[in-house]
């Protein structure tokens, strides 16, 4: 009996005290009586109806609506005017909601769209460049490079379509949780995992021996660079410039004085990646420059880098206007090079440059080179 009373209790916790000790004392009195009968408790509780049921009736009657979750009971007070209210303001939020949702879509699917775009771009472009890189370079020499480029673009790729993957999900999950229900499973999402992961360590395994491999040792594609040995060299090339000089001056050449500056300026357009150094060589004749290019590209791809005079451009200006700078010759360069060199320029093509002038008999010391 007191069992039963007890969870009958807990059922009317949403009415007020008063009444739930005067329906529980009611009850308590039926029962007593119904024992004092010399009924069984198995009998009695068949003549009782169910207490979710008596719960209900008792709600209904006091004007109290009850709601319920599994054990756990929640009890509302109906108010009309609140009711309204509340209403009105919840038809606010969701109305804002789907409309910051609805844009936050549009914009999670451009995300995704240009994501997969990278995603396929990177794809696309390792192969390309690594076949153009074997056309420009030596098969063992671009090898370990080749290598870690494809470790460092799987890990790219990888980085790209998660973002890809994730802004698509994004807008998955609000549409599904506006239109439907399906959810994708969680064994698939520990699959994708576990295979991005594999694909990652893989990738940045082969990065770093593409690295390492590439940058060790003085002739590794990099490592030649920084010890500054290259793989491959040109013959010296030398200018005789007395020619030039002459017809820049036009017959002006006294107006040259220890003060005058030399501009040796080379045109080097859309050629590759360029440096160079630059010397006074007394062992040179006067009036001559030589140039020597240093590269890691093919040998025979290296020697197409032309460097051609241009005595047409060169010219002298006279500065009246300094004491420190009575005038300057400008001598005009340029360079060329092949097509296919233009589209990967993966290490420097070095130009060693010495010099040495001597013009109405005075020593040239002032002299700039220009790339």
């Amino acid at each position: 009996m007191n069992k039963w009373l007890n969870l009958l209790s807990k059922k009317l916790s949403g009415l007020k005290t008063s009444d739930r000790k005067d329906i529980i004392e009611n009850y308590r009195d039926l029962w007593n009586e119904e024992l004092s009968l010399n009924k069984s408790p198995n009998e009695i509780l068949l003549g009782l109806r169910p207490i979710d049921e008596i719960a209900k009736e008792l709600y209904e009657e006091f004007e109290v609506i009850k709601k319920s979750k599994s054990d756990v009971t929640k009890i509302k007070i109906v108010n009309n005017k609140s009711e309204v209210t509340s209403s009105w303001i919840k038809t606010i939020n969701n109305t804002f909601i789907k409309i910051f949702g609805f844009i936050y879509s549009i914009m999670a699917i451009l995300l995704s769209f240009i994501f997969f775009l990278t995603f396929v771009g990177i794809i696309i472009l390792i192969p390309v460049a690594l076949v153009i890189a074997f056309i420009n370079y030596e098969f063992l020499v671009v090898l370990p490079l080749a290598i870690g480029v494809m470790g460092i673009g799987v890990i790219v790729a990888i980085f790209f379509f998660f973002l890809s993957n994730s802004s698509y999900l994004t807008v998955k999950v609000i549409f599904n949780k506006w239109f439907g229900k399906t959810n994708e499973t969680k064994d698939k999402k520990k699959i994708w995992s576990r295979l991005m992961l594999i694909m990652i360590i893989i990738g940045g395994s082969i990065c770093g021996i593409g690295v390492i491999t590439s940058t060790v040792g003085s002739q590794s594609i990099y490592g030649s660079v920084l010890s500054e040995n290259y793989l491959n060299h040109n013959e010296v090339e030398k200018f005789d410039l007395d020619k030039t000089i002459s017809n820049a001056f036009a017959g002006k050449e006294s107006e040259f004085t220890s003060e005058s500056k030399i501009y040796i300026d080379f045109d080097w357009g859309l050629t590759p990646w360029t440096i160079f150094e630059a010397k006074l060589d007394k062992d040179l004749s006067d009036n001559q420059i030589s140039i020597q290019k240093h590269f890691n590209i093919k040998k025979s791809l290296g020697n197409e880098f032309k460097i051609t005079e241009q005595p047409e451009a060169s010219y002298w200006e006279k500065n009246e206007n300094s004491s420190y700078d009575s005038g300057r010759l400008y001598l005009k360069f340029k360079i060329t090079a092949p097509w296919n060199a233009k589209f990967l320029s993966i290490t420097p093509i070095k130009y060693e440059i010495a010099y040495n002038f001597k013009i109405n008999d005075v020593p040239v010391e002032n002299i700039i080179v220009r790339f």
